[in-house]
């Protein structure tokens, strides 16, 4: 999935906020995702993995066993699904760490990401 792609999408998805409960009142839809990611902190260490379970225009949400700090920036690659219609190369960007969790039935943190930059 390019970046062309992804925003050619998210903003077919833009819709009123009218009857949304409040914490789903965002800028952008949030589309429903299953897709490996790849995080390459910014120190260059070595990567960390995860699945990106929603994606906007905007940003993300991805659960991994990489425990961000506040506020943190890195990159991340979204690999789209294994199809023959779509070209194979991953969405990748800059994002920002906006909240990080703990979920409580694993040792995976759910992260919210916001997108400041999108590679080329």
């Amino acid at each position: 999935m390019n970046s062309l792609a992804l925003l050619n999408v998210a903003e077919q998805g833009l819709v009123m906020k009218v009857g949304m409960r409040e914490q789903d009142q965002r800028g952008a839809l949030r589309m429903q995702v299953s897709c490996k990611v790849k995080i390459r902190p910014m120190d260059l260490g070595l990567p960390f993995y995860g699945e990106c379970t929603d994606l906007s225009v905007t940003g993300m949400t991805v659960k991994t066993s990489y425990v961000p700090r506040p506020e943190e920036e890195f990159d991340i690659y979204v690999m789209p699904a294994q199809t023959h219609a779509l070209r194979s190369e991953p969405f990748s960007a800059r994002v920002r760490v906006k909240r990080s969790h703990q979920i409580e039935s694993c040792s995976l943190f759910e992260l919210g990401l916001e997108i400041i930059q999108v590679h080329n």
